[in-house]
């Protein structure tokens, strides 16, 4: 007859078998029959916490792997996989504290220092990640996985260096890391689509090109490579061919309306000259469907689709109604197609999220002029000028306004002189003027 300790040790063997072949929950049942004969047995709930893992119960598996912990304060694994945890369901400190706990108790474990400096990425201490990421290479030089995520920390380093050298030196660390990478594994889209990011903000663009159309050669559906590169036709200038990437990306992602997902990690949008592509920080770098639609948008007004812009705008707000950055994109739309009052009503629920946009009270001047209602559209640009002393466009609109409402041919020169001081470029397309 079987003694206690060897039934335990059958359902703990068992449990890690079934385990071993994807019967998770199988597994689980085992571990807890093991519990049962003994609950001071600290591998059982570590075994079960690992299983529960896996089933995606995590608050369950945190649970156990804190009971594993009491029973065995030293038990280094336990920690390791309740940090993950603790960094899946979005504890970050706990995590951070449980992989500090772990490297403590045993200096050489690279599973910790890899798991460490996820975190440490993760909360955008990128120095600390990338440190962590270089001792797990020290030992594993060939670690696909550490590579990749070494080269991202390099990659928003460079985002958050004010310096051209050390933003310079950061996103070669990022090409040196994903071009090892890819030494090992060359068609690994996601090395080729970061790298791309890389040689983007060092301005070669068409190193970047070539990269992000091998991103997508090696997998054709990875919708962060087609924005990409519809950002990179973008600032070069081929705005129908970044209008074709990010009508691809719409429709491989039909259902990305309660969906949000890194963009490229470093947000490539984010440094570009043209920085109209999102409003939010760049601390998560998320980039929505809103976003993509407000893209394609403001491409289709520059080109001159003034009906397709409109409706981008319309869709994009449907799935970020409080955007006052796309109401006013859309609001310049139908100002040039002269359908002012259409405008003004977006100026207004622009001017409603955000009191301060001075381009918005700008362009409603504007709008107002064209209807002739000559004293709200002074308010307007008075009010704009405030916000934005150098908005040049402010000044010209109410250099126009006074000479309608008659105030003198002084104040309007006046007016007119500051506009040309500030150099305003009158090609720019983005709004009609008074002639």
């Amino acid at each position: 007859m079987a003694t206690q300790d060897q039934k335990l040790s059958d359902f703990l063997k068992l449990g890690i078998e079934q385990a071993r072949l994807g019967y998770f929950a199988a597994a689980a049942d085992q571990f807890s029959q093991a519990i049962a004969l003994d609950q001071t047995c600290a591998k059982a709930f570590y075994n079960r916490g690992c299983a529960y893992r896996d089933l995606e119960r995590y608050h369950d598996a945190i649970a156990d792997f804190s009971t594993a912990l009491r029973l065995e304060p030293a038990f280094v694994n336990a920690y390791i996989n309740r940090g993950s945890l603790y960094r899946l369901v979005g504890q970050l400190g706990e995590a951070l504290a449980d992989l500090d706990r772990a490297v403590e108790l045993e200096t050489t474990t690279v599973k910790a220092y890899g798991n460490r400096g996820r975190i440490k990425l993760d909360l955008e201490d990128y120095q600390g990640a990338i440190a962590d990421f270089s001792a797990v290479l020290a030992e594993q030089p060939r670690f696909i996985k550490i590579l990749l995520w070494r080269g991202l920390a390099y990659l928003k380093q460079g985002t958050q260096a004010t310096l051209a050298a050390p933003r310079r030196e950061a996103y070669q660390g990022a090409i040196a890391d994903f071009s090892r990478l890819l030494q090992h594994q060359p068609h690994h889209p996601e090395a080729y689509n970061y790298r791309a990011v890389a040689y983007f903000q060092l301005r070669n663009y068409y190193q970047a090109t070539l990269d992000i159309n091998r991103a997508i050669d090696c997998q054709v559906d990875y919708v962060e490579a087609y924005i990409n590169r519809g950002m990179v036709r973008h600032e070069l200038g081929d705005f129908q061919g970044a209008i074709d990437d990010y009508t691809t990306v719409l429709e491989l992602n039909p259902d990305l309306r309660d969906r949000s997902y890194n963009q490229t990690l470093v947000g490539l949008a984010l440094d570009s000259p043209d920085a109209t592509l999102s409003e939010d920080t760049p601390l998560n770098l998320r980039f929505r469907l809103a976003d993509l639609y407000d893209s394609r948008g403001l491409l289709r007004a520059q080109v001159g689709d003034g009906v397709g812009a409109i409706a981008d705008y319309t869709l994009a707000l449907r799935f970020n109604p409080s955007s006052g950055r796309i109401l006013a994109n859309r609001g310049r739309v139908f100002s040039r197609q002269e359908d002012y009052q259409a405008a003004i009503a977006d100026f207004d629920l622009a001017l409603a999220f955000n009191e301060s946009d001075a381009l918005a009270y700008c362009d409603r001047g504007y709008a107002l002029y064209f209807l002739d209602e000559w004293d709200l559209a002074l308010v307007d640009f008075n009010r704009a000028i405030d916000l934005s002393p150098a908005l040049a466009e402010a000044y010209i609109g109410r250099g126009h306004t006074s000479i309608r409402l008659g105030h003198g041919a002084n104040a309007a020169m006046a007016d007119f002189r500051k506009a040309l001081e500030l150099s305003w470029d009158s090609r720019k397309p983005e709004r009609s003027r008074p002639p």
